[in-house]
């Protein structure tokens, strides 16, 4: 009897070292994988190039702090710009982003970026980060910047509705296009005062006074940020005739109206002073302008800006309408360059009234002085 209890107290006593093994086992296991390999996994595999020795060192340096490495704050909002300069090393970098408080650790950002071969990649330019970013997505991203100057072609002869539409879809803006669109019509108030929109009826847009060009816009630049530059620039280049014309007699609203047709009916720059010439003739003679850049204005629709004419201009109700209507319509129909401006504002002396494209496709145009000639200059 003593016998078999002294057997069933061993294999007790077997039982319970077994299963003490086994969770010295699991607790060994789990504490191995939470202090190397899950790090491990979090830091990734070093760069290549980088000697054996050199990356075990700097693994475990980073190790020990992977809480820092991946801590960030959840809640914050606040985008803090960032400029990296070109040529600046990772270390002075990480510094820099200390100093932002946007890392707890320089010292533990350029290891890690070093480690995985992210220093010599990283680029200069624009950054945008906030401390919801830990430092492993900060080291990534400094990989990848945006421009420290956004390069923008605003291209004459555009609508301001096409105009909204380019800028809303560049990834390096933050253009909405329906605020654009509205702050255009003067539906809501533009954020800075301009004496030439004095000029500009009431009911009218500001469809002509987007100057075109080549521009740079701060990175992520919004809309109200945009349309102040575009404002801007335009009353820099047209202080000059921000007044009645001394040669033409128009207002700047008409200037700018009249310079937005020659920009739509013009395909060679050196033929709008002639292009201008007619029509300004044709406005002191009295005759409708005829033009069809302006019935296309009326006939337009979201999906075509610009549709080609297929039915007879005269049959076209608008005010827009220069076949039917005499004089200016009632407003610009495109944003005009400088070329279909200084047009208007220094035409020719010419007797022309007429003028349509050559037969050669070439863009260029026949001008003459009456409507026999006009005829026979005809392709058909």
């Amino acid at each position: 009897m003593t016998k078999n209890k002294s057997k069933k107290q061993t294999s007790k006593l077997k039982r319970l070292l077994t299963l003490i093994l086994l969770l010295i086992i699991i607790i060994s296991t789990t504490t191995f994988w939470n202090t190397y390999i899950k790090p491990i996994a979090v830091i990734g595999n070093p760069d290549n190039t980088l000697p054996l020795w050199k990356a075990n060192l700097l693994r475990a340096q980073l190790i020990p702090h992977i809480k820092q490495l991946t801590f960030s704050d959840p809640y914050s909002q606040e985008m803090i710009e960032f400029v990296v300069k070109q040529g600046e090393p990772a270390s002075t970098v990480s510094a820099r982003l200390a100093n932002h408080q946007l890392i707890p650790s320089a010292d533990l950002l350029t290891n890690y970026m070093i480690y995985r071969g992210l220093d010599y990649r990283i680029q200069s330019g624009y950054f945008q980060f906030n401390k919801s970013m830990n430092t492993i997505e900060i080291a990534n991203a400094l990989t990848s910047s945006m421009p420290t100057q956004v390069s923008f072609y605003v291209w004459p002869g555009w609508r301001y509705e096409q105009l909204a539409e380019s800028l809303s879809l560049h990834p390096h803006l933050s253009v909405n296009k329906n605020l654009f669109i509205a702050l255009a019509k003067r539906n809501l108030p533009i954020p800075k005062e301009y004496t030439f929109i004095n000029y500009i009826p009431k009911n009218q847009s500001l469809e002509g006074y987007f100057y075109p060009g080549q521009y740079s816009f701060p990175p992520k630049a919004n809309t109200y940020e945009i349309i102040t530059i575009l404002l801007d620039t335009f009353n820099k280049n047209t202080l000059n005739i921000q007044s009645i014309n001394n040669i033409t007699g128009l207002t700047l609203h008409e200037t700018i109206t009249l310079a937005s047709i020659v920009q739509r009916e013009m395909m060679v720059p050196t033929e709008a002073p002639y292009i201008a010439s007619v029509f300004i003739n044709r406005l002191n003679y009295g005759m409708p302008l005829g033009a069809d850049a302006t019935t296309q204005y009326a006939l337009a629709t979201k999906d075509n800006w610009w549709p080609k004419l297929i039915v007879d201009p005269r049959t076209i109700n608008s005010e827009y309408n220069t076949y039917v209507f005499t004089g200016l319509p009632p407003g610009p129909i495109s944003n005009p360059g400088k070329d279909a401006i200084e047009s208007v504002t220094k035409p020719p002396a010419t007797d022309f009234l007429y003028f349509r494209a050559t037969c050669d496709s070439s863009g260029k145009h026949n001008f003459s002085y009456t409507y026999e000639q006009h005829l026979n200059l005809s392709c058909n």
